[in-house]
């Protein structure tokens, strides 16, 4: 019987390095709870898994389904081509985000729907030398906030102190929040050895300053969501609360800190990832790019109403 046992250990083993988290089972699980229809899929040869697949089955008005699969599929390394994956049971098409391979070679460039384009910080270094790689400022800005007395809750901050900080960051940036509801089921739900969420705070004399979203997955913490109070920026709590969760994800032997996302290097100054992605390269890592989103299309005619469809959406928004 398939189970996490099974899936998780494949998934850690031949996963990206960079979002691997959602092919675990328990985000499947999670994406379940949140009204997704999720669907894995394995792929074997010779009685061997070469190749899993955790899809979220999602509706289009009048014109079918089509199926997601995020940072995947995960394919076995040396595999170019999962036999079967075009018969998708009559949907439109396939999302598909994978490493690279054969699958991209018959597929159509998407909007990226994950992060493309990463930093990861490598933990294996001693604290001193990951202090040494950072840039000067972020150093500084470590030592300015370690002199305000902020208190750092690595591991049980209360959401509901924090949810503020999401809105302000929200208006600051001009960018939409999932509903409370999701980040709360998201920490409720990802309580597992295997895959964990956790809300990260720092506050002073009681007032929250900043937060973030984390999730640990086997060797990686991810940096996955993160917000700000837009008052006492002077305290620059977001720095000493980062390197608090660094230096944490190292003592409990983490490998690799993956800081979520980051805009390319040289995008313009009004990339709207421009600050966070600034922020972010303070703290020193490698650079690591994915291929991105594509669609494998499975029914050309109604893909295309689809994307006109899609084309109007986006330009009433705009």
């Amino acid at each position: 019987m398939l189970d996490q046992t099974i899936w998780n250990p494949f998934v850690l083993q031949h996963g990206p390095r960079s979002g691997r988290f959602l092919q675990s089972w328990e985000w499947g699980e999670f994406q379940r709870a949140a009204g997704e229809t999720v669907r894995r899929e394995t792929f074997e040869e010779d009685g061997e898994i070469v190749g899993v697949a955790q899809w979220l089955d999602r509706k289009v008005p009048l014109l079918g389904t089509y199926a997601f699969c995020p940072k995947g599929p995960v394919i076995r390394k040396g595999e170019g081509r999962l036999e079967g994956l075009a018969q998708a049971g009559g949907k439109i098409f396939l999302r598909i985000e994978p490493e690279g391979g054969e699958l991209l070679l018959r597929a159509k460039k998407s909007i990226d729907l994950n992060p493309a384009n990463t930093l990861i910080t490598e933990l294996t270094h001693s604290e001193d030398a990951l202090l040494a790689a950072m840039h000067e400022k972020t150093r500084y800005n470590i030592r300015v906030a370690g002199k305000h007395d902020l208190e750092i809750d690595l591991h049980h901050a209360s959401f509901d102190d924090v949810w503020m900080l999401f809105g302000q960051t929200a208006q600051r940036g001009d960018f939409r929040l999932h509903s409370r509801s999701y980040y709360e089921l998201m920490l409720r739900h990802l309580q597992t050895d295997g895959c964990r969420a956790f809300c990260a705070a720092a506050h002073k004399s009681g007032k929250p300053l900043a937060v973030a979203i984390m999730v640990d997955f086997g060797d990686t913490r991810t940096y996955l969501h993160g917000a700000s109070s837009s008052e006492d920026r002077n305290l620059m709590a977001p720095y000493l609360l980062h390197w608090s969760l660094l230096k944490d994800a190292k003592a409990r032997g983490k490998h690799f800190y993956d800081w979520g996302g980051v805009a390319l290097v040289g995008a313009p100054s009004d990339h709207p990832w421009s600050g966070i992605s600034r922020f972010k390269r303070g703290f020193f890592g490698e650079e690591v790019a994915a291929p991105g989103t594509f669609d494998l299309v499975l029914q050309p005619a109604r893909y295309r109403l689809y994307a006109m469809s899609r084309a109007v959406v986006r330009a009433l928004r705009h």
